[in-house]
């Protein structure tokens, strides 16, 4: 087990460098064409969960990685304010203002922060897309254990055996009377024919 600290780590992370080959993986599996049986959506309930995990993962980095590109946005824009218009020989604080708003070094932590954000957007909708997968797979598997259930529940069939109906119906096989009943240990159905 480790530490929130190594979890929340971000020394020499980038957005730009994250690597989203498991993520993509775990996208690409999942079924396009809306097919679906038991074997995938086992397999499935189990992969959207570690992909889900995966995105998180790489959630907590990103947001701290924001907080961090932030300050540092905020830092640009006030020494551009406060020194370089100064600098430039801008006396009026509306003009520092602009100007800081045009600095070359302001406007690089403003994309740096929309990167970022760009970023933990896209891994919170593919976190949420397997979401909406484990709940499918689940509900799937719901559905397919009940009905399963439903085909063993060993009272649930016919209230009349099924040879005394056909009896009555008239509809039985030739040679199926109420006097002769088929042999127990014929379970292929196949009729006893008299010589």
């Amino acid at each position: 087990m480790g530490s929130f600290k190594e979890k929340v780590r971000i020394d020499n992370f980038s957005v730009e460098d994250i690597d989203t080959t498991e993520i993509d993986k775990f996208s690409d599996w999942l079924p396009r064409n809306g097919m679906m049986d038991i074997n995938i959506a086992e397999r499935g309930l189990v992969m959207t969960l570690h992909a889900q995990n995966a995105c998180q993962d790489l959630i907590i980095k990103v947001d701290r990685l924001i907080s961090i590109k932030e300050g540092e946005r905020n830092k640009a824009w006030t020494n551009a304010a406060l020194n370089k218009a100064g600098a430039a020989g801008h006396k009026v604080v509306k003009n520092k203002e602009w100007f800081a708003q045009a600095d070359d070094d302001y406007i690089n932590a403003c994309n740096e922060v929309a990167v970022a954000k760009a970023a933990k957007r896209w891994l919170e909708n593919k976190a949420n897309y397997f979401s909406g997968w484990h709940y499918a797979f689940k509900t799937f598997l719901k559905r397919d254990y009940s009905l399963e259930m439903l085909g063993n529940y060993q009272s649930g069939g016919y209230k009349e055996e099924v040879s005394s109906a056909r009896r009555q119906s008239g509809f039985g096989p030739p040679g199926w009377d109420d006097e002769k009943e088929r042999d127990e240990d014929d379970i292929c159905g196949e009729i006893d024919w008299q010589d």
